[in-house]
């Protein structure tokens, strides 16, 4: 696989970018044994991503905010690192940070002059600003592939009117035609089992080491669907994937 920049958005709490930058960050793990995955964590005030793959993958935490400086630092991870899958989990109301330096970000990556891809992942729930901050983010990044998730833990896919009723609007219609690549399905996890997730920090190999045999089953799989809505986007399609 190309090296990669995978921006996990949402510019909001409430829309599960952390467990999707968890399920993406092991993803990619399993999936490329000779890739290096490198997260970047961005979430000040609860960076659990970065807590739960500390002394496991390299992990950088960046703020970025509206300051140029954590920018740069960004783009010099960029530069120093080759055969690397970088993993942006972004905090909520990034959006500040993006109408500020999102168009240098973009327009630099466009350059080529350092090869990566972009990929963005754009959690959402069924509220109608998840659109509104997607339609923002995708006018000021003008490049790669983007994907809309739509988190089933707060509803099934029929669910979300809203989204496909925004979509359709003239005023989006044009825009998410040209720049949104596909709508996926997050699977949802039983609360139980989020719980210990969520409550101990741990990977998701770790999670499964401490859960009874039933809990096990769901959460594997959930795991499974999960992964499976990654591959689903035919940007893996390379058979370089780990044996175990």
């Amino acid at each position: 696989m190309q090296d990669t920049i995978f921006y996990v958005g949402g510019s909001k709490g409430g829309v599960g970018e952390s467990i999707i930058t968890t399920v993406l960050v092991q993803f990619l793990i399993d999936r490329y044994e000779n890739k290096t995955v490198h997260l970047i964590e961005t979430d000040d005030s609860n960076p659990d991503v970065g807590r739960i793959y500390e002394g496991k993958i390299p992990v950088t935490a960046l703020i970025l905010d509206e300051k140029d400086t954590w920018w740069i630092t960004l783009f010099d991870l960029f530069e120093q690192n080759n055969n690397t899958l970088f993993v942006i989990n972004s905090a909520a109301r990034s959006n500040c940070g993006i109408e500020t330096n999102g168009g240098n970000f973009s327009a630099a990556l466009e350059d080529r002059s350092v090869p990566y891809d972009l990929v963005t992942f754009w959690p959402i729930n069924r509220q109608l600003d998840c659109v509104n901050l997607l339609m923002n983010y995708l006018k000021v990044i003008r490049c790669g592939s983007a994907f809309t998730i739509r988190n089933n833990y707060w509803g099934a896919p029929k669910d979300f009117l809203i989204y496909g009723s925004m979509m359709s609007k003239e005023k989006n219609k044009d825009l998410a035609q040209s720049r949104i690549n596909g709508v996926l399905d997050f699977p949802a996890l039983n609360d139980l089992i989020t719980l210990a997730f969520y409550s101990y920090g741990r990977t998701i190999p770790e999670v499964a080491e401490h859960l009874n045999v039933f809990k096990r089953q769901l959460f594997m799989a959930w795991k499974t669907k999960a992964y499976e809505m990654f591959e689903s986007t035919g940007l893996f399609a390379e058979t370089e994937a780990n044996d175990g």
